[in-house]
C-alpha cells in the first residue's frame, strides 16, 4: 500500500469512527432528554446543539473525503419527503426559531443516496438560517424524465449576484464557500440517464432559491 493510500485510509477510519461515537453520544442525549425535567432539559439544548454540529460536520467532511477520492455511493429508491424531514428534524434542533414548510409531496419518488442529499439540505438550510431567513420551505418537481428537482426557498436577503454569477464562493469576511460547493459535489455525484446532478441557485422575490436537479 503506497503511503498516500495508507493516510487517506486512516484519515477515512478515523473519522468514521469519530462520526459512529458521535451518532452513539447524540442517541444517549435523547434518552437523556425524555427522562430529565423541563428546567434541565433546556440547560441541555446548547450541549445538544452543538453536538448535533458536531456530528453533521463530521458527516459533512467524511461525505467530501468520499467524493474527493471518487468513491461510489450507493444509490436508492427514495422519499423526497422524508429526506426533507429528517433534514428539518437535524436544523430544528440548531435553529429552533426557524419555520419550515414541506411542501414535498408524500408520493414523490427519486433515486439517490439518502445521506447525501440530506446533508445538501441540512447545508442549505444552514445558509439560509445563518444569512438571516426566518422561514424555509422545500419543494420537490419530477420532470419529464422523471428526474427530480430538490429545492429549498428562503425569505431571506438572497444570493449575493458575484455567487450567483460564479466570480466568488462566498461574500462572507470568514467565509470559505465549502457550504455551496459540497451541496455541487453531491449533485455531481449522482448520474442516470446520461446526464449529471446539478445545483442551480438564484434570487426570486426577496429570498434565495437552491435546486438539486438529480437524474
Amino acid at each position: 500500500m503506497k503511503s498516500g493510500s495508507k493516510f487517506d485510509f486512516l484519515v477515512a477510519t478515523c473519522v468514521h469512527d469519530l462520526k459512529n461515537q458521535l451518532q452513539s453520544l447524540s442517541a444517549q442525549q435523547d434518552i437523556l432528554m425524555t427522562e430529565l425535567p423541563r428546567e434541565y432539559q433546556e440547560k441541555l439544548t446548547p450541549l445538544l446543539q452543538q453536538t448535533n454540529k458536531i456530528k453533521d460536520d463530521t458527516l459533512r467532511l467524511m461525505s467530501i473525503f468520499r467524493l474527493e477520492n471518487n468513491d461510489n455511493f450507493p444509490m436508492d429508491d427514495a422519499w423526497p419527503k422524508d429526506t426533507a424531514c429528517n433534514a428539518i428534524e437535524s436544523c430544528s434542533l440548531q435553529f429552533p426559531e426557524l419555520k419550515f414548510v414541506n411542501n414535498i409531496h408524500h408520493d414523490a419518488q427519486g433515486f439517490y443516496n439518502e445521506q447525501l442529499v440530506q446533508l445538501a439540505l441540512i447545508t442549505l438550510i444552514t445558509n439560509s438560517a445563518q444569512e438571516g431567513a426566518t422561514q424555509v420551505e422545500l419543494q420537490c418537481e419530477e420532470d419529464e424524465n422523471q428526474s427530480i428537482h430538490l429545492t429549498v426557498k428562503d425569505n431571506g436577503p438572497g444570493f449575493n449576484q458575484d455567487i450567483i454569477d460564479g466570480l466568488t464562493d462566498t461574500t462572507k469576511a470568514e467565509g470559505t464557500g465549502l457550504g455551496l460547493s459540497f451541496v455541487d459535489m453531491i449533485c455531481k455525484a449522482h448520474q442516470g440517464r446520461g446526464k449529471r446532478g446539478i445545483l442551480s441557485i438564484s434570487n426570486f422575490k426577496s429570498g434565495a432559491r437552491a435546486t438539486l436537479f438529480l437524474p
